[in-house]
């Protein structure tokens, strides 16, 4: 929390040389001016490295994503592209694309399609497919419904299909990865119902069927020779399929779901997955990895059965003296104005001791997130490796592309959050992830951690995208561009 702490400190900076213009002529006689007719205080001599150091090293990281940023702000754009995907006497549908631009098989374009009241009112129909670079494909559609009924039930049924050829698998505690190629397809159902008036508190029972197929690599590289990690026991490079049941209690009381400034969010899941016989594939050999065919689809007489328990939980606390986060549209104008025209005047100002309260803790708001996943195996050595719970990006731990799995997770978030404009937020976040093999034993040696900064668009009911930097010590930057929220 120290890195954060330092964060904190240098996010005005950070703000604001993301859109600084180039500094005038008489910026520094005005300067030179004010230093002639008052005598330099112990604070402005502290504040220096800050305006003069800081300040032009974090606007050279940011220019690639200022000049567009500062553009958008300028022109309006995000307003006018929200306007031009939005359709509907009553504005509720909305059609837009989807991209994830990375080097590699994992860029993807896509279209997202989203429709309330599609057949009643209080229904949610969405349909999202994405193609790949590797001509991957990932179709999902979801449909929920609220007051079921006439009741206070809602229910929601998803069906997913993924055709994934370099998908892969990572051994536990490791990160050794393997290439298992694999098309997964799964449908599943929940029924929830709130326990209370307010619908903060909401329990539901849900039910998956998910089935794998499996497919050998071609490569002997590519496959895992491992004793402590058997093929047969784990389902590796075999079909097989689960059925999880779980039952989920969340509790509720944020003031807006994708622009939050104060309450909090609990979620406790518990699952139990039935877990099929592993299929093999039919003609391949698995001498190929020291092990004869027969020996390869055996199972052994183990339950592949297991359990997962997840829970998370999230506060948010406001900051300064506004009534609201979220910016009006007349705020959203104004806040943009002051960006795009910001100017080396406006650093020297903000930055003065006098301001540093308002610079840095009016109207932002800090997040925080605890994250637990935890499996336990029927039968040791018998789950698949599925079951086992993945530390990625999406953990959230945003400053690696690797992964690592384990039995036992467990990570924890900070993020400072102020607007910029009426549907963007500056984001500076530090986090730290651990994995363990055992429940009561956690080691530092498998800490994690990472750090960045970068900026999210949403509205307060909708969620569009983020794009953000992310480090984790010296070893580079991870881009995230995404239209998947930081906490979901």
């Amino acid at each position: 929390m120290i890195r954060l702490v330092t964060i904190l400190m240098l996010v005005g900076v950070l703000s604001f040389s993301a859109h600084a213009k180039a500094v005038p002529e008489n910026v520094q006689d005005s300067v030179e001016v004010q230093k002639s007719t008052s005598s330099l205080s112990f604070m402005d001599i502290v504040s220096w490295p800050f305006i003069h150091v800081i300040q032009p090293v974090f606007g050279m990281l940011v220019y690639p994503v200022a000049a567009p940023l500062h553009y958008a702000f300028d022109n309006g754009v995000i307003d006018k592209a929200v306007d031009l995907i939005t359709f509907g006497e009553k504005r509720n549908i909305l059609i837009y694309p989807v991209m994830n631009l990375k080097p590699g098989t994992t860029t993807m374009l896509g279209v997202c399609y989203r429709h309330r009241n599609l057949i009643k009112q209080g229904d949610y129909a969405v349909f999202e497919g994405n193609y790949y670079a590797n001509s991957d494909v990932d179709v999902r559609v979801r449909y929920s419904k609220q007051g079921i009924f006439g009741k206070d039930l809602y229910a929601s049924t998803s069906f997913n299909l993924y055709l994934d050829r370099d998908d892969g698998f990572v051994v536990p505690m490791s990160k050794d990865a393997f290439v298992q190629a694999d098309t997964t397809i799964s449908v599943s159902s929940q029924v929830g119902i709130p326990l209370t008036e307010s619908r903060n508190l909401n329990l539901s029972f849900g039910a998956e069927f998910v089935y794998h197929v499996a497919y050998f690599p071609d490569t002997k590289d590519s496959i895992l020779d491992d004793p402590k990690f058997p093929i047969n026991d784990r389902g590796l490079y075999q079909n097989h399929f689960e059925f999880p049941f779980y039952v989920n209690l969340v509790f509720d009381n944020l003031d807006f779901p994708y622009a939050p400034s104060s309450g909090h969010r609990l979620s406790l899941k518990a699952s139990y997955v039935l877990t099929g016989e592993y299929g093999g594939i039919e003609g391949e050999d698995f001498s190929r990895v020291g092990m004869s065919h027969a020996e390869a689809l055996r199972d052994g007489g183990k339950n592949h059965d297991y359990m997962k328990v997840e829970a998370f939980y999230q506060t948010y606390f406001f900051i300064g003296k506004a009534k609201k986060y979220v910016l009006s549209a007349k705020e959203g104008r104004k806040a943009r104005k002051f960006y795009t025209d910001f100017s080396m005047n406006e650093v020297l100002r903000v930055w003065r001791p006098e301001n540093l309260v308002e610079t840095l803790f009016e109207r932002r708001v800090l997040a925080f997130q605890y994250r637990f996943v935890g499996m336990w195996e029927m039968e040791k050595g018998g789950a698949p490796y599925s079951a086992f719970p993945t530390l990625n990006a999406r953990f959230p731990l945003r400053g690696y592309t690797d992964a690592w799995t384990a039995p036992f997770l467990m990570g924890l978030s900070a993020e400072y959050r102020w607007p910029v404009d009426r549907l963007v937020d500056g984001v500076v976040f530090d986090e730290y992830g651990v994995i363990s093999d055992q429940i009561n034993h956690w080691s530092k040696k498998n800490v994690y951690n990472s750090w960045g900064f970068g900026v999210r668009v949403r509205k307060p009911d909708m969620y569009l995208f983020r794009l953000q930097f992310a480090f984790h010590g010296l070893h580079g930057i991870s881009l995230v561009m995404t239209i998947a929220p930081e906490f979901r």
